[in-house]
């Protein structure tokens, strides 16, 4: 005889702490890719793909940054839950700076995004300089310090 097995409604409140640990998880995974990468003699565009990879993200784009006082580049990697990483490279070359941010900031992305998935024909015709500016200010007012 077969009893009936118990069955849990996910509740909001069950939800909600599923997604936390979404968050703690992509956040974790991809502070551990950065380190991973951090020493490796890549560019920054290798880098951007590798912690993507190991990650399970998809590297949305990596763009250069002209006219920040502190980086020169910038990249997003998308993970599930909608949440994103952001990398920066500092003035000198030397320093990954990155925060995980959330889909708050996908009118930021988007246009980067477009860009990169362009043909190299077409990016050389569309200037993308004030909206990666424009996403990296975003960040930072909005308190995510770019921890190095």
């Amino acid at each position: 005889m077969n009893k009936p097995r118990a069955s849990i409604a996910i509740t909001p409140v069950l939800r909600a702490i599923a997604d936390m640990l979404v968050y703690e998880l992509d956040l974790m995974v991809f502070r551990m890719a950065v380190e991973t990468v951090r020493s490796l003699s890549l560019s920054v565009t290798e880098k951007a793909a590798a912690i993507a990879a190991s990650s399970r993200g998809i590297l949305l784009f990596e763009v250069r940054v002209y006219g920040d006082a502190e980086v020169q580049r910038v990249a997003a990697i998308r993970y599930q839950g909608e949440q994103t990483g952001v990398l920066a490279l500092d003035k000198s070359g030397l320093v990954i700076r990155h925060c995980i941010i959330n889909s708050a900031f996908s009118h930021f992305i988007a246009p980067l995004e477009a860009w990169c998935g362009m043909p190299l024909s077409m990016q050389a015709k569309v200037d993308v300089d004030a909206h990666a500016s424009v996403f990296l200010n975003a960040v930072r007012q909005a308190g995510h310090m770019l921890c190095s």
